[in-house]
């Protein structure tokens, strides 16, 4: 069996350094644990270098059309669980969906991984050569499902996981549907006024040679802008777009965005409390499965999509490796709140934390969904109030040169 070098602490100031047989690193890991300790550093020694993992190689970032839908992975987990836990071989499974699989792309790289289980590689190193498709936390997923020899299990719980994620993500997503609709309704009828309506309009008045009103006046020049600068608007766009589509934003411009959503009125708090329900949900299910408290923050610090967490989760990692406690890490920032550190200090000393944080990812999701109903509740009205006086400003602009003629008539 191979052999794991490791440093580990003792306590908070002894650091101690051995070596432990097992069969992959995880379980290296797990036995460090086991003996008291919080490991520092594991690596192979010898012949124990086969078992290491294979970390995802970095990749580009895929083109838009070769991305493959959440909806996609989600399905194909599901069926591959369903077949695993049926006693269908591993290999046999892969090869059964590689031809049941409706999306092309995803269809492709199934066939590619059924190959690389033929020529010996396990199934999370096959996974880990996509990391745009298949996330970390996919991937260690099944890594420690492997070690474990528990895949089924974990595939059955990873299925769930994201399934509820998704119901989620749906949620939101159409509750948000109708105001956006209002929106883009909206902007459509003032842009065919300002384009169409207005100019007509103009060529009527011109034929009096009146000075028209200071509204009116208004008006025409932003109907003149639109018709004859219309291309500097899509190219504002398209840069705007850009702006937040690009993955290498510094870090500090990022962290005070980031500051900024979660200090909003109501949306700081959807904003949060989403990204805490997404955190403890991600946290419990990696610990649900094996992995040790120390292994799972550091794979669920990445699905974070948040800087000001993501750097204050990462202080808490770094209080881990010298022996603190989590719940004594996350109490030292003021961004987490006591009610979630307080739940984990009695997970901690119950031996129940991936139970506790169930319990809480369930309570945020309750307060998610309840914000999510006062702010489009409010959005709608405030939302045609704002088209309303939109629409309302440009009939009486529209108008009062009317009103100001038929006076002058009488």
């Amino acid at each position: 069996m191979p052999l794991f070098a490791y440093k580990a602490k003792k306590g908070p100031q002894e650091i101690v350094e051995g070596v432990v047989e097992a069969g992959s690193k995880e379980i290296a890991v797990s036995k460090v644990e086991q003996m008291g300790y919080v490991p520092i550093r594991i690596e192979p020694r010898g012949a124990g270098g086969q078992s290491q993992p294979v970390k995802a190689p970095v990749s580009k970032e895929p083109g838009w059309f070769d991305r493959i839908g959440s909806r996609d992975l989600n399905v194909f987990t599901e069926q591959l669980a369903t077949l695993v836990k049926s006693k269908v071989p591993l290999f046999e499974a892969i090869n059964i969906l590689s031809s049941q699989t409706e999306n092309p792309k995803l269809r492709n790289i199934v066939v590619s991984i059924a190959g690389d289980l033929k020529d010996g590689r396990t199934f999370s190193e096959a996974l880990s050569r996509y990391p745009h498709v298949f996330p970390l936390l996919y991937v260690n997923m099944v890594r420690s499902g492997e070690s474990g020899g528990v895949l089924d299990a974990t595939l059955t719980r990873l299925a769930k996981f994201r399934e509820e994620q998704e119901e989620i993500k749906a949620n939101i997503t159409s509750a948000l549907a109708y105001p956006i609709f209002i929106i883009v309704v909206g902007i459509l009828v003032v842009i065919v006024l300002l384009t169409y309506g207005i100019p007509r309009l103009v060529t009527m008045f011109s034929e009096t040679k009146q000075v028209l009103p200071l509204p009116t006046r208004i008006l025409i020049s932003i109907s003149d802008g639109i018709r004859h600068y219309w291309y500097l608007g899509i190219l504002l766009l398209f840069f705007i777009f850009s702006a937040f589509r690009q993955k290498q934003l510094a870090e500090k411009k990022k962290a005070f965005l980031d500051r900024i959503k979660l200090r909003l009125p109501l949306l700081g708090a959807f904003n949060k409390k989403a990204m805490l329900a997404e955190f403890t949900r991600t946290f419990a299910l990696l610990l649900e499965n094996g992995v040790p408290v120390l292994e799972a923050l550091q794979i669920t610090i990445p699905t974070i999509n948040n800087e000001v967490f993501r750097v204050e989760l990462e202080k808490v990692h770094g209080d881990l490796l010298v022996g603190t406690p989590l719940s004594q890490g996350m109490k030292k920032s003021d961004w987490f709140p006591p009610f979630l550190t307080d739940m984990i200090a009695v997970g901690e000393r119950g031996g129940n934390l991936q139970e506790v944080l169930l319990e809480v990812a369930v309570f945020y999701e309750r307060e998610v969904k309840k914000i999510n109903k006062i702010l489009t509740s409010l959005l709608e009205p405030a939302i045609i109030l704002v088209m309303g006086i939109v629409v309302g400003f440009i009939v009486m602009a529209m108008l009062l040169p009317v009103f100001e003629i038929n006076m002058g008539i009488r």
